[in-house]
């Protein structure tokens, strides 16, 4: 056996990134040399319950029985049924030498005899499971453990047993640990390490519990062959290489995974290999949250991800995965698949009947089939190149033997990088642009607006630094909000004039076009686009306004995003358009003058109506008004946050009348999908030192599984932290707000059901989920003092379910126009 400082030592390798599978020593195999020891442990301070199962263990193993007074056998016939099956297998099979029986107080109080602590080495490779004895420990938890409820309980035995488990190197699993204790009313929680058993009333129910339990250890882990200890195994070839890889391309890659059958293997290899390196390892309530997560790691952060799914899900990424796609998200979807041949497999969608390599082919995302492991170093060599094009996620269609597969594997070396296609990305600036840009803020004193769309720290320094010199409005996207915001560290950005889109736009953005409710002449207005492929939902125009009535300058590095009306197109990266630009900016101050009071006049406008009127239920004007002061007290104090957005009318309304501090994310982008920000707030609040402000209508809170379960089992089980604030909005207002003012405003028709929604409130509520607090409650009028406290409580989870009016202002182009907003 393993002395503890080796066991510590293979646990540690175990979890780094294994050496390449053919630089490994072959397996010696573990040490089969007799018959395993099998220590039996019972631990309780009752002396009713070691008398029931000592006795009934003593009655399997027919052997001396342990120093008790052993009361009157259990008088029924279930039991005898038990003990007879029991004796019949454990008798026939076990070397009855071997085993030893001890009951103990508790389990500290294990006499240092009972245990080998001083385990003989075994050879590299997979370890059987008795290779270090077995041990079967039956616990009353209540007794024999210290904790106030079942749950500390429950945590504080397990600990012991590690604790054991690195000194002896044994295996703890639920088949070797059995908790009696109080069923715990307030969740329920599957235990890997270990099976949790309310204690029978009755004696002969433990006693057929205990003869059942040694039984079953006996048969599925102390004489089976297949059984092997954790962590002895080497990890399958596949884990190693992605980890390997992606940790090459960045130290931030985090694992997204829902389990399955065929991929459990991977998923707990990739997660020992994350973990160990520091990498986030991160779930949802289905597939499709888990890619949601990943594409907002990536807006914000610039993270990539491995997303691992079982066979057949290739279908639930919802469009999810087209947004992925879009945004070019650099990272691996893992599905399982059936290997070839196979005559329509469960779950396969690789066969005779359908094949969803075509699906991947039709969205121009990149498949490959990973089924034959002498060809599997050929196979990701062409995944990883995929990767490296910088066009987006790569999906791996993984067969069952690559997915087992431990062996050796040789990748041949990447080519020397091959340039973009001269179509897709274009490194040097054509026709040089950049000096007629600069030519229009240095020499024409007309209004200039710039919509940002994503932008690295450097580039988003550059825009501010040009903005303040030349006197550049600006403004942020409904799809990537934040790029450009209202404050950044911790300043007022007076050039920030709001949100730049078709619904909710800002106030200040609309009367900045519009100077007298008309707007701007072409030559009087000068609209860059940077970064963005200017999407119909990123303006108030349509096409022939923008084609026609404005001058569009346009910077991308994809050819394929400009846009047909686009004036002046500058194909190069953002960072290269700035850099340049900056260099060649130097307007006089009367033109900066001009175009500052073109922002004032834009800002100075009169609030709408409905934000000064407390109706109940209140009208979103209103209470984003009153959120909105409440958050710049905090802002201006240092407190910063990253927004959350769903689609619909209350998330827009907070991008719209909202202050940032930088980017948040938005279901807006790609597809609009609802329900994709609400999926992936567990992500973001999980791997984000920042707070996070979270604005969800009540339609996308239908759509989609709640968080609260996955959140509430990686706080309580799972070791995960919140380390600033959470808070989640959930907008309610009863309906599809968005299509009913589609039908009431722009068709002027009457609403009808289908625009409604019934939501049932829970009762508030408080609890603590390991180390977080986690308050849910409802608002039905604007309390800024509540507010303020609850947003800047750390290690907080606050849900809020905000009674809102319907209402159609400011919903588009022809809501800008109604008596409201009339001067």
């Amino acid at each position: 056996m393993e002395s503890a400082a080796m066991a510590d030592s293979a646990t540690d390798q175990r979890c780094a990134i294994p050496e390449r599978a053919d630089e490994r020593p072959p397996a010696t195999g573990s040490n089969d040399q007799g018959q395993a020891r099998l220590s039996i442990v019972v631990a309780s301070r009752d002396h009713a319950f070691t008398t029931v199962v000592s006795q009934a263990i003593g009655q399997v193993l027919d052997a001396p029985r342990p120093s008790t007074t052993v009361p009157q056998e259990a008088d029924d016939s279930r039991y005898a049924i038990a003990l007879r099956r029991a004796c019949g297998f454990v008798q026939g099979t076990l070397d009855r030498s071997q085993v030893t029986v001890t009951v103990v107080d508790d389990l500290c109080a294990l006499p240092g005899g009972s245990l080998d602590d001083s385990p003989s080495p075994l050879a590299d490779g997979p370890q059987r499971w008795s290779a270090n004895g077995t041990m079967l420990f039956l616990v009353d938890a209540q007794t024999a453990a210290e904790g106030a409820d079942p749950w500390q309980r429950q945590e504080n035995a397990l600990a012991e047993l590690d604790r054991i488990r690195q000194r002896t190197g044994i295996g703890l699993s639920a088949y070797s640990v059995v908790l009696y204790d109080e069923l715990d009313a307030g969740r329920v929680y599957a235990r890997t390490k270990c099976t949790v058993r309310q204690r029978p009333s009755v004696d002969w129910v433990l006693a057929a519990e205990a003869v059942m339990a040694l039984a079953d250890l006996v048969e599925a882990r102390h004489l089976n062959p297949k059984a092997m200890l954790p962590g002895s195994q080497p990890p399958v070839t596949l884990a190693i290489e992605l980890a390997r890889f992606l940790s090459g391309q960045s130290s931030a890659w985090g694992l997204h995974y829902f389990t399955g059958s065929i991929v459990s293997r991977l998923i707990e290899e990739l997660g020992n290999i994350a973990r160990q390196a520091g990498n986030p390892v991160l779930r949802g309530p289905t597939e499709h949250s888990l890619a949601c997560g990943a594409l907002a790691r990536w807006q914000l952060r610039g993270e990539p991800f491995i997303l691992v799914a079982t066979s057949g899900m290739v279908d639930e990424l919802r469009g999810t995965l087209a947004n992925l796609r879009h945004d070019r998200a650099p990272g691996f979807l893992v599905f399982g698949e059936a290997q070839p041949g196979e005559w329509y497999p469960f779950q396969g969608t690789v066969h005779a009947g359908e094949d969803a390599r075509a699906v991947f082919a039709a969205r121009r995302v990149p498949c490959f089939y990973l089924h034959d492991p002498t060809n599997l170093g050929a196979d990701l060599a062409e995944a990883f190149e995929a990767y490296r094009s910088g066009r987006g996620p790569v999906v791996l269609l993984v067969g069952a033997a690559v997915l087992q597969y431990s062996g050796p594997v040789r990748i041949p070396p990447s080519p020397a990088p091959a340039r973009p296609p001269a179509d897709d990305r274009v490194e040097v600036l054509r026709n040089d642009p950049v000096e007629a840009a600069a030519h229009t803020l240095n020499d024409s004193p007309i209004p200039v607006l710039w919509q940002c769309g994503a932008l690295t720290g450097e580039e988003t320094e550059l825009v501010y630094a040009l903005a303040r010199r030349a006197g550049i409005a600006l403004t942020d996207t409904v799809t990537r909000p934040g790029t450009v915001s209202a404050y950044h560290r911790g300043r007022p950005v007076h050039e920030y004039l709001g949100t730049l889109t078709l619904y909710g736009f800002s106030p200040a953005v609309w009367r900045f076009l519009h100077p007298d409710g008309k707007l701007r002449p072409r030559d009087r207005l000068e609209l860059l686009f940077l970064n963005t492929a200017i999407p119909d939902l990123d303006t108030p125009f349509n096409q022939a306004t923008l084609t026609r009535n404005l001058h569009v300058t346009q910077v991308t590095e994809h050819a394929e995003q400009v846009a047909p009306f686009t004036d002046r197109a500058i194909l190069c990266q953002p960072g290269d358009f700035l850099r340049r630009l900056n260099a060649l900016v130097d307007p006089d101050a009367e033109t900066v003058r001009l175009r500052r009071r073109a922002m004032v006049d834009a800002l100075g406008g009169e609030p709408d109506l409905l934000e000064v009127v407390p109706s109940a239920p209140m009208h979103p004007e209103y209470f984003f008004a009153g959120l909105n002061q409440t958050l710049i007290r905090l802002i201006e104090a240092g407190w910063t946050y990253t927004g959350v957005y769903d689609v619909g009318r209350g998330a827009l309304s907070a991008i719209r009348d909202l202050v940032r501090t930088g980017p948040g994310f938005s279901g807006w982008y790609g597809r609009a999908l609802m329900g994709d920000a609400l999926s992936a707030i567990p992500t973001l609040a999980l791997t984000s030192a920042d707070n996070i402000v979270a604005f969800i209508g009540d339609g996308a809170a239908q759509l989609v599984p709640s968080i609260l379960p996955t959140l509430a089992q990686q706080l309580r089980f799972e070791g995960a932290r919140i380390k600033g604030n959470l808070t989640v909005f959930y907008l309610v207002n009863g309906g599809f707000s968005i299509i009913r003012t589609y039908r009431e405003l722009y068709q002027s028709a009457t609403a009808d059901a289908q625009m409604s929604l019934l939501t049932e409130f829970d009762a508030p509520w408080q609890a603590r989920w390991g180390g977080v607090d986690v308050r849910r409650e409802q608002i039905t009028a604007f309390d800024p003092d509540a507010l303020e406290e609850r947003l800047t409580a750390p290690a907080t989870v606050n849900v809020f379910d905000v009674h809102l009016a319907h209402d159609n202002a400011n919903m588009g182009p022809l809501a800008m126009r109604t008596w409201r907003n009339r001067a």
